[in-house]
């Protein structure tokens, strides 16, 4: 687990526990005022009888869309905040201007009920204080496993200097910050003043990130050269790490870039993690539980295929070829067999084409209609794969098109899908490569679950079209 799995979470964790307990302040502040006898009666507003539970209980979602929107809006659901004396002041504006809001809305939605004005009040104090604690539980239970090396990036800085020295000592002096300096990488061998192991050169920057499993790069000295950082860019492109850098190299700022501070230390982060943390961990459910349903529905079209593949044409159903995914990752697609067995001896691995004569009469029909994907359920339910994401390359192809076509590593920053942005645009099959890799960057960039929802329902009507 790294550092931004770990801030996902957490946020995730706090919203949780916030609604836990805004519906909670409910319930005791209508106790406190109504049955523990604490509240005097000539200052109560509300006269008349005790007011059922149950009138109380249906103010729960309401209050909590309120709190929710309101904490979101005042950005206390950010993973940089800590419970300081700030946040706690942060947290007294979100009281007030929530409990104007509740009080509004009861006076539109609810104006023919007559709700305690005292219950509305206690449950707002309960609200601030308790989600004051929370935050201050989970930020202390955040540095505690920080401490313990547990959601820590483990990260290297890229070239040595003085200017270095006090960003190293920066991170050191902070066991908490959700970094692990692992090393040195720099041109010159000479780093012993760093106090830090010294890795190796950039030209072996892959192997180095790979071998010591480095989450961040930070570039952290003017010294280090254009073309070093754009190799360093380059290198690194088919692998998931982040990449940051101190902004006095500007000339490398463009769109998508964010500067964060560290001990009032601007760092420049010029490349971004795609699809991690919380959202990784919905994505793949999604993955898990789609692919588990379709293959559960569709088992018995399954079996009819691979039944007719096997009385139309000698050899198996299933047909097995070895591909790229995420961070070079080789793994085994599976596919209904469309072609004749043996059909890449004869010409090796080549992309197939709509009247491709290595097909079969039956294997023309799977494919136009993406019968013959079906198999790839199995590979998104194992983790190979996800739904959504660049198609999977032949492992045969990659050395060439790494060559050939600008960054087109960049596609194995996240997982392979069995459709993809590409595809829903009409970019399937033997179609241009570089239009593929500008459309799959363009997925990586600006992804979302509604991206991903948007993508599944134009492959459906595609499929109905048959767009093979």
């Amino acid at each position: 687990m790294n550092n931004k799995t770990l801030d996902h979470l957490l946020i995730t964790f706090t919203v949780l526990f916030d609604l836990c307990f805004v519906a909670t302040a409910i319930v005791v502040a209508y106790w406190v005022r109504f049955e523990s006898g604490w509240t005097p009666e000539a200052l109560a507003l509300h006269k008349g009888g005790t007011p059922p539970l149950d009138d109380y209980f249906r103010l729960i979602p309401l209050m909590a869309i309120i709190w929710l929107m309101t904490l979101k809006a005042l950005k206390l659901y950010r993973p940089e905040n800590n419970a300081t004396l700030s946040m706690f002041w942060s947290l007294c504006k979100a009281t007030v201007i929530a409990l104007i809001a509740t009080l509004a809305a009861l006076f539109f939605i609810y104006h023919h009920d007559a709700y305690s004005r005292w219950v509305m009040l206690l449950a707002s104090g309960f609200s601030l204080v308790w989600l004051f604690l929370g935050r201050l539980v989970l930020y202390r239970f955040r540095q505690a496993i920080h401490i313990q090396g547990v959601g820590v990036n483990r990260a290297a800085v890229i070239g040595y200097e003085a200017r270095v020295e006090k960003f190293i000592n920066a991170l050191n002096t902070r066991p908490n910050s959700g970094y692990k300096l692992v090393g040195i990488i720099d041109e010159a061998t000479n780093v012993d003043g760093s106090g830090l192991q010294y890795l190796g050169k950039t030209q072996d920057i892959l192997g180095l990130v790979q071998t010591h499993r480095l989450d961040t790069l930070f570039i952290a000295s003017p010294t280090v050269s254009n073309n070093i950082i754009l190799q360093i860019l380059h290198d690194c492109e088919g692998i998931p790490v982040q990449i940051n850098m101190l902004p006095e190299l500007s000339e490398f700022i463009r769109s998508g870039t964010a500067i964060t501070f560290f001990d009032d230390i601007p760092i420049l982060r010029l490349r971004e993690n795609p699809i991690q943390g919380i959202q990784s961990i919905v994505k793949r459910l999604i993955d898990i539980l789609f692919s588990l349903f379709a293959l559960i529905v569709l088992s018995p079209l399954m079996l009819a295929i691979a039944i007719a593949i096997r009385l139309t044409s000698p050899g198996k159903a299933l047909f097995r070829q070895e591909r790229v995914g995420r961070a070079g990752k080789r793994f085994h697609i599976y596919k209904f067999r469309s072609m004749r067995v043996n059909a890449e001896e004869e010409v090796g691995h080549v992309w197939a084409k709509s009247d491709d004569p290595r097909q079969t009469p039956l294997g023309k029909f799977l494919r136009r209609w993406s019968l013959d994907e079906l198999p790839q359920f199995f590979n998104v339910l194992k983790g190979d794969m996800s739904l959504i994401g660049p198609r999977p390359e032949m492992s045969g192809l990659i050395d060439t098109f790494r060559e050939s076509i600008p960054h087109y590593l960049a596609r194995q920053r996240v997982k392979s899908g069995m459709t993809g942005w590409a595809q829903v645009n009409g970019l399937r099959g033997n179609t241009s490569l570089e239009e593929r890799v500008s459309y799959d960057r363009y997925y990586i960039e600006n992804w979302s679950l509604g991206l991903d929802i948007k993508i599944i329902l134009k492959t459906l009507w595609a499929i109905m079209k048959g767009y093979r």
